[in-house]
């Protein structure tokens, strides 16, 4: 994609977590102008000052794709910043780009604008970490899991990856039952045996990030029928639901209303997805599960917008469908 020279006012939205960073320019019609990529920007898994990087390596990338390097407004949705001094640490960091009017937010607050074009529901997202994040039309929001994996994220990535080292020790014992993840956690590895993954674990590279890149494993394991794998899957769907359906009491939403799932969720498919939505049907039977209008990214740009009195509506989100079509076609 060649370089644009743009003149008009515009906003940039990003969307930050463990996994990665992933920013968006749009004008003030909702023309989404150009797109980029970073590091991880989770400042308590990655630093303050790495996440930083990260998110400017990533907005320079979209920056030198449309030449706007200057914002009226910017909305980032940063995993592990929920603490208003983790936002001012960050803050102080950003010092390479014009943000303009900046907002540092929960990445579960950008998912959900991305995932109803900013209208009230829920989102369930399992990424590295998990968590739950709703609206209603009073404007009230809650959330519920997001405490990080030494705390919490049941159902996430690490956790799935965690439960199949689990799982394999306890098959390697003889305390559980023969798992196919034993195999599959070893090979991954490379390790000669299973004995050896506790020296990986406290001794070398096993981070939160590269646990929960096991995920894949369980996934493979289940999809080939292995019982201890489908029942990592359904533990982790529950957990999920029963964090969403804590959201949806706090916030009081009854009858039809979207709780939309991310793509980690929609990538297990099958029995994860089914305990998580059982698990909220039977508080919510009206409930409507959908998937994602437009990623988190573009749900910053939403935010962002809406920053500067820019009305969401159903005109706009159309330009933001159209153009975000036609980026991510000139990027294959």
């Amino acid at each position: 994609m060649g370089r644009l020279m743009v003149d008009e006012r515009c906003v940039l939205g990003i969307d930050g977590g463990g996994s990665g960073t992933r920013c968006v320019i749009a004008d003030l019609s909702g023309n989404l102008l150009a797109r980029g990529r970073g590091g991880p920007a989770n400042p308590l898994t990655a630093g303050a000052d790495p996440a930083a990087e990260n998110i400017q390596d990533a907005v320079r990338e979209a920056s030198e794709l449309c030449g706007v390097c200057a914002f009226e407004a910017s909305v980032m949705g940063i995993a592990g910043t929920e603490r208003p001094s983790g936002i001012e640490a960050l803050k102080t960091r950003l010092t390479d780009f014009e943000y303009g009017r900046l907002r540092i937010v929960s990445d579960a607050v950008v998912a959900l604008a991305g995932a109803t074009g900013c209208r009230p529901g829920v989102v369930v997202i399992s990424g590295t970490g998990s968590i739950a994040f709703g609206l209603n039309e009073e404007g009230e929001t809650a959330r519920a899991g997001g405490w990080g994996w030494r705390l919490g994220d049941e159902g996430s990535g690490y956790d799935l990856g965690h439960k199949a080292l689990i799982a394999g020790l306890r098959d390697f014992d003889g305390r559980g039952p023969p798992t196919s993840l034993t195999e599959k956690v070893m090979t991954a590895l490379g390790l000669g045996d299973l004995s050896e993954l506790v020296d990986r674990v406290y001794n070398g590279d096993m981070g939160s990030r590269e646990v929960a890149a096991l995920v894949h494993l369980v996934r493979e394991a289940a999809g080939e029928g292995d019982e201890v794998a489908v029942g990592i899957m359904e533990e982790a769907g529950e957990e999920l639901g029963i964090a969403a359906s804590a959201v949806i009491r706090r916030l009081g939403l009854r009858g039809r209303f979207p709780v939309a799932l991310n793509y980690g969720i929609v990538n297990c498919g099958g029995a994860l997805r089914a305990s998580l939505e059982r698990t909220v049907r039977r508080g919510s039977p009206d409930c409507e599960f959908i998937e994602l209008r437009f990623p988190p990214q573009v749900g910053a740009a939403l935010l962002a917008l809406q920053e500067l009195g820019v009305e969401v509506d159903e005109r706009l989100l159309g330009r933001v469908a159209a153009s975000y079509g036609a980026l991510t076609e000139g990027s294959r």
